[in-house]
């Protein structure tokens, strides 16, 4: 707890350099300048763009990540430090369920990618905003990987010890079981509901991705990313971004763009549509394998939004009018779209809905 508290801490300290200093400087030929912000991208894609990709990579790349860390520190600092606040349950509740929405991870590898992209126009230079933003990736990292969960949850209110013979409630997010409440009461620990019913969730589950499926003709189809120069006005799809990182040597990177932004999105797409269709038409046999596939599919939900993300922070990095400029495309909101609303469907599905369906649980 205190090496998460620790992290938190820090990531509260370094996420406004990181979003407000200079995230790369750019030059052609030492004849014209430029310096980008990570902030700056969100005027930027607002401007270039649909709105919702705007406010998508504000709220992925700032503020849940932001909100993540001081709920922590709220909570673990409270346990640390015996601060008396209330709902410390809830708070990290929230917390938890915002670690899947943020994105920096993501958007340091994007980031990663859009400097060698940025590269190709102009030279391009790392700045401090950017190395204090990969720091609090790592420190992210570190801290979900070292907190003990269990114990935090057991540090706000103690597990019971001893059950009742008959069915007692449990709740779904800290795992307690409460022996004097009733199913769809309020959990005591956490404040989600007990033994909360899992049928509603298969209906915004669907919707979706079959919301998600048209969505991606434009999202393919279209430009992510628009350079144009002097000589020329480039448009370059998601396969044309990988076959222009492949030419210019950095195919490394284009087997990136292409996996996040192809592969997995298809994999999401069809996995989900397949335990979908299972909690339809249930079948006993191979629940435990849909229950790990799930799994990885949840695991796998976030990384698509690297390709969004790559030409929300390339845009301001190579921005000079008249000479060289790289544009947010027409294809990047509906790809944004698209991976949002899977993201939404994993984040939304249950599985124990295939094994009720089954007739495996009660």
């Amino acid at each position: 707890m205190e090496g998460s508290l620790v992290c938190a801490l820090a990531i509260s300290v370094l996420l406004p350099p990181a979003v407000f200093l200079p995230l790369m400087a750019s030059t052609i030929k030492h004849l014209v300048y430029g310096e980008s912000r990570l902030v700056t991208s969100v005027p930027v894609i607002y401007s270039e763009v649909w709105f919702p990709f705007a406010f998508g990579f504000l709220f992925f790349a700032f503020l849940f990540p932001a909100v993540r860390a001081l709920l922590q520190i709220l909570v673990l600092g409270s346990i640390r430090w015996g601060w008396t606040i209330p709902e410390r349950g809830r708070l990290f509740r929230w917390s938890e369920q915002l670690r899947m929405w943020s994105l920096t991870d993501v958007v340091v590898i994007a980031g990663l990618v859009a400097y060698y992209r940025a590269s190709i126009s102009a030279t391009v230079e790392l700045g401090i905003g950017a190395w204090s933003y990969f720091f609090v990736a790592i420190l992210s990292l570190v801290a979900d990987r070292i907190l003990d969960r269990r114990l935090v949850w057991n540090s706000i209110l103690p597990d019971v010890t001893a059950y009742p013979g008959e069915h007692a409630p449990s709740c779904d997010i800290c795992e307690m079981t409460a022996t004097s409440r009733r199913p769809g009461d309020l959990c005591p620990r956490c404040g989600d509901r007990l033994d909360h019913r899992v049928a509603p969730r298969f209906a915004p589950a669907l919707a979706a991705i079959v919301a998600a499926i048209p969505l991606c003709l434009p999202a393919y189809a279209g430009s992510v990313m628009v350079n144009q120069n002097l000589m020329q006005f480039i448009e370059h799809t998601v396969f044309g971004t990988v076959q222009l990182l492949a030419d210019r040597g950095y195919w490394q990177f284009g087997v990136v763009v292409l996996v996040a932004g192809v592969v997995i999105p298809i994999t999401e797409l069809a996995g989900m549509l397949w335990l979908l269709f299972r909690v339809r038409f249930p079948s006993r046999r191979g629940l435990v394998r849909r229950t790990r596939a799930y799994r990885v599919l949840h695991r796998l939900a976030r990384w698509p939004m690297i390709i969004p993300f790559i030409a929300a922070i390339a845009a301001p990095i190579v921005n000079f009018k008249g000479i060289d400029s790289i544009a947010t495309g027409p294809g990047a909101t509906p790809l944004f779209m698209v991976i949002a609303l899977i993201m939404l469907a994993v984040r939304v599905f249950e599985p124990r809905m295939m094994w009720k369906t089954a007739g495996e649980l009660g």
